[in-house]
């Protein structure tokens, strides 16, 4: 477990329950609009905890099929449901909220004189947020990595990119900056953009998908395979 997670631990637990509590206290108030503000953050902080939890049990599976000409690698179907969960109670707590707390419908009160800010803030992660439902919704799912003999396409929440094998320069287990390996896995292309796959999604600890990835990059002679489904039994080897 890194720092990072166990921070994420301490402080979304008390706070998904904290929500949890009010939500249900303002069900029994009949203040409905602040139990949906309440609640959703509840799902998104108990939802994030969740999947936490089973990356960092490495008990992880990945989907994989044969799609358009290549292997489609999805993640943990339970990663990949908690996440969309998380972000469709954040979206609705701030929508609700953004909405009916400059009408005074809300019954939480932010910190005097710092109302506005938090309308503007939530307003503002709604307008992020209808592009990043758009993209789960057309990518039915949270994050994909689709394999060719042409290329990669990697998406995300918020964006997806294509790439073909020669503009690929590295595929490695940490940022260019970075002395520590992740458990994600940090592509590099001829542009120089790198886009981090969050591979520990898909195989315990992120290596498996990662070591896919890189074979598949350094022996262009064997990519036949990730268009008649033998990539799907060279992923289950690699994770043996």
């Amino acid at each position: 477990m890194t720092i990072a997670t166990a921070f994420l631990w301490i402080v979304l637990g008390p706070f998904g329950l904290v929500c949890l509590a009010w939500g249900f206290i303002f069900v029994t108030r009949a203040e409905f609009l602040s139990a949906v503000v309440a609640l959703g953050f509840a799902v998104f902080s108990l939802c994030f905890l969740v999947m936490l939890a089973i990356v960092a049990s490495r008990k992880v599976k990945p989907r994989v099929q044969l799609a358009d000409g290549g292997t489609m690698i999805r993640p943990d179907r339970r990663l990949d449901r908690l996440l969309m969960a998380a972000t469709f109670g954040a979206f609705g707590a701030m929508a609700c909220y953004a909405i009916f707390a400059p009408l005074d419908m809300i019954a939480i009160r932010a910190p005097r004189g710092d109302e506005r800010y938090f309308v503007l803030a939530c307003a503002a992660a709604v307008l992020v947020g209808v592009f990043s439902l758009r993209q789960i919704i057309r990518r039915r799912g949270t994050s994909y990595v689709h394999l060719t003999v042409d290329g990669l396409e990697l998406g995300n929440t918020m964006s997806s990119a294509d790439r073909s094998w020669d503009e690929v320069t590295d595929v490695t287990d940490r940022p260019q900056t970075a002395r520590k390996s992740a458990r994600a896995t940090y592509i590099t292309t001829a542009d120089g953009r790198t886009r981090e796959l969050p591979t520990d999604w898909y195989t315990p600890n992120g290596s498996a998908l990662r070591e896919l990835i890189l074979f598949y990059w350094t022996h262009p002679e064997h990519r036949d395979e990730l268009a008649d489904g033998r990539a799907r039994t060279r992923l289950t080897q690699m994770q043996l």
